[in-house]
């Protein structure tokens, strides 16, 4: 039963990801909005709280424990800080600078994704 939540949530995950970052490729403000930026906030606690689950009951490898860890220390430095920046090039008109935000939100964004699909996949079981 736990198995087929964690592969829930790393599938709506993806899905969820994937979809924002495709719809980066058509403009970049239709990818970075409050909505995507609370939303990829939450996506992080949400991975973050199975990764931690799957490394304590070492399930998910070494390596990929360390790694992931690695990345939520940067991503809970780096998050907030370029959210700020976001909005406040936004609310100025700074279209340079919310640019420069955004794409390092979409590098998180994909960072994530990456390192869930990584990390939950670890979790899914044999040859399904």
């Amino acid at each position: 039963p736990m198995r087929k939540v964690i592969q829930a949530a790393a599938l709506a995950l993806v899905i969820t990801l994937t979809t924002g970052c495709g719809a980066w490729t058509y403009t970049r403000s239709m990818f970075v909005s409050g909505i995507s930026l609370e939303g990829l906030g939450e996506q992080f606690v949400s991975v973050s709280t199975q990764v931690t689950e799957g490394c304590k009951l070492q399930v998910i490898q070494l390596t990929t424990c360390a790694k992931y860890r690695v990345f939520g220390e940067h991503f809970k430095k780096a998050y907030p800080l370029t959210v700020s920046v976001w909005k406040a090039a936004r609310k100025a008109g700074d279209t340079a600078m919310q640019d420069k935000a955004e794409d390092v939100i979409r590098v998180l964004s994909k960072d994530l994704t990456k390192l869930a699909v990584e990390a939950l996949g670890a979790l899914a079981p044999e040859g399904r």
